[in-house]
């Protein structure tokens, strides 16, 4: 009697559940974690709630719905290949929670850069400035939020949007096509771009503390993340569209989408979190790299031998103010924070030095006078150098 050959089991079946979930869910509960501390903070500094916050909450919100819908279409199938005996029972199911979970990411993306603008709006820099994040905006609007709803709703009846073994009839006015979905993520990183370079572009123009400088750049540079993920999430796109496997190959595309919106709202809970993390790296780092590095003042000093005299920071001055009674351009704090004390009125200071020089050969005790009294100097009105340069020169003095 032949011996029986080894007894074979059931094929393993590979599964990405964890590739999928871990990383979804830390950075869910990271942003959130964020954006709770940048309430309570703003809370406890009994600041009042902007457009900005409420629509950041509104963001982290979707966001957390999307993760939880994301978990069903996990355990429905995705991160399974679609051969799957155990997928399959379950592929409706996992369409319709796909679904849904498109739709919420999308908007929690847009609501999330709609937080953002709203910020940059509030800063009330420049007409040039405004514009371009109103035509952000409308990119947003228009390419983010519209033309994605529309096209995840653009069959009738509803359930042919999700249900593509729907045999029933019915019609679509529009569908998603690859063209347009590159057209979105190049709109996406556009956004992104402008709103971490426009910032960073207008700081180097005020007159900061180096440490504020360097704490703002940091906030601002690290969306750079959120940026990365707009990539290739767009780079993505093209693979799902091709493929055979969707609930395998639609692993990476989900990742990405995910991490945009959580990563974005994290870099978007920060800028009124400034002070707090000002404070922990004092605390850090060496103080060589901390040093509050206080802008220069107005002040009279001599120079070169007393052969000239500086006054600075008193002309041309430019404060730029939030439009928000009590809110910095820069965080959520009075500008009290970054200004000194004779410039907290003003907000931030767009300075010009000026040096007014006088000849040497009228200072008394210059080199050749050889112990001989000087000449007298003309007698001027004593001038109020401050309001002088604010305000512009008064009445000539006769000669």
């Amino acid at each position: 009697m032949a011996d029986a050959g080894p007894l074979v089991g059931p094929q393993e079946w590979s599964n990405q559940r964890l590739k999928i979930l871990i990383p979804t869910w830390t950075m869910c509960a990271i942003s959130t974690a964020f954006m709770l501390w940048r309430c309570v903070y703003g809370l406890m500094q009994k600041r009042k709630f902007l457009t900005s916050d409420y629509l950041l909450i509104i963001a982290t919100a979707l966001n957390i719905s999307a993760t939880c819908t994301n978990q069903v279409v996990v355990d429905n199938g995705q991160g399974r290949h679609i051969m799957d005996p155990s997928v399959l029972p379950h592929l409706r199911t996992y369409s319709y929670y796909l679904w849904q979970t498109q739709i919420l990411n999308i908007l929690a993306v847009a609501f999330l850069k709609g937080a953002i603008c709203a910020w940059l709006l509030v800063l009330n820099f420049s007409r040039v400035y405004q514009a371009i994040v109103w035509l952000s905006i409308a990119m947003v609007a228009a390419f983010n939020f519209l033309a994605p709803i529309l096209t995840l709703f653009g069959c009738a009846p509803l359930e042919k949007n999700w249900n593509f073994g729907y045999k029933g009839k019915g019609h679509c006015w529009a569908r998603g096509t690859l063209p347009l979905s590159y057209t979105q993520g190049i709109s996406n990183i556009i956004t992104d771009l402008v709103y971490m370079a426009a910032p960073l572009i207008y700081i180097s123009r005020v007159q900061l503390s180096k440490r504020t400088q360097i704490g703002i750049r940091i906030v601002f540079l690290l969306s750079i993340p959120a940026t990365i993920c707009s990539i290739f999430k767009t780079v993505e796109l093209n693979n799902i569209v091709k493929t055979r496997d969707p609930t395998w190959d639609g692993v990476a595309l989900g990742i990405w989408s995910s991490g945009e919106a959580s990563i974005g709202i994290l870099i978007a809970s920060l800028p009124p979190l400034r002070k707090p993390f000002d404070y922990f790296f004092s605390k850090l780092l060496p103080s060589t790299f901390t040093g509050s590095g206080k802008t220069p003042t107005s002040s009279y000093r001599p120079t070169g031998g007393g052969a000239s005299i500086q006054l600075q920071n008193l002309s041309n001055s430019k404060a730029y103010r939030s439009r928000i009674p009590g809110e910095s351009v820069l965080d959520d704090e009075s500008d009290r924070a970054i200004l000194d004390e004779e410039h907290k009125a003003g907000g931030i200071i767009k300075s010009t030095d000026v040096e007014v020089r006088i000849s040497s050969d009228i200072i008394d005790g210059s080199s050749d006078s050889k112990g001989t009294p000087s000449p007298p100097m003309m007698k001027h009105p004593s001038v109020d150098w401050r309001s002088h340069m604010q305000n512009g020169p008064g009445p000539r003095v006769p000669r």
